[in-house]
């Protein structure tokens, strides 16, 4: 199989532009795409830790410290000592957070909207089955 059929380089290809793209969408709400994921996920799991945003978005600790950091000087984001184990710090997303957040997240439902112009509902779900499947093996490749 020559270089160019691999999944790699169409999977690579497409995160690349859609990830530029992403990056571009959010920019309008004032964010960045990373800071948009972690807002995403605080949206979902408000009082959850660092380590644990770490881990779900596949960043270094570092990388999360620093980009907390940032949201959280803009005042997008609040963290607290946990109510009976006060050494944890729990990470939940201000008002004017959620705020941000929303404005964000309606970009990005729209342009994942745009990407699946000419798609029908039932292609678009096959397409997200076989990403998932496809992230499935390159977990378990990679153990």
């Amino acid at each position: 199989m020559h270089y160019s059929e691999r999944l790699l380089i169409h999977i690579k290809q497409a995160e690349r532009i859609t990830q530029a793209a992403k990056e571009a969408a959010v920019r309008e709400a004032g964010i960045t795409a990373a800071q948009q994921a972690a807002l995403a996920v605080l949206s979902d799991n408000p009082g959850i830790n660092a380590a644990e945003l770490a881990r779900r978005l596949s960043v270094t600790p570092q990388t999360m410290n620093s980009l907390l950091g940032r949201l959280e000087t803009r005042g997008l984001i609040a963290r607290t000592p946990h109510p009976i184990h006060g050494t944890l710090i729990e990470i939940r997303m201000t008002e004017r957070g959620a705020e941000v957040f929303a404005t964000a997240d309606a970009l990005v439902a729209k342009l994942d909207a745009r990407l699946a112009e000419g798609l029908s509902e039932a292609e678009s779900a096959a397409v997200r089955d076989l990403l998932a499947r496809i992230v499935r093996n390159a977990e378990a490749a990679g153990r």
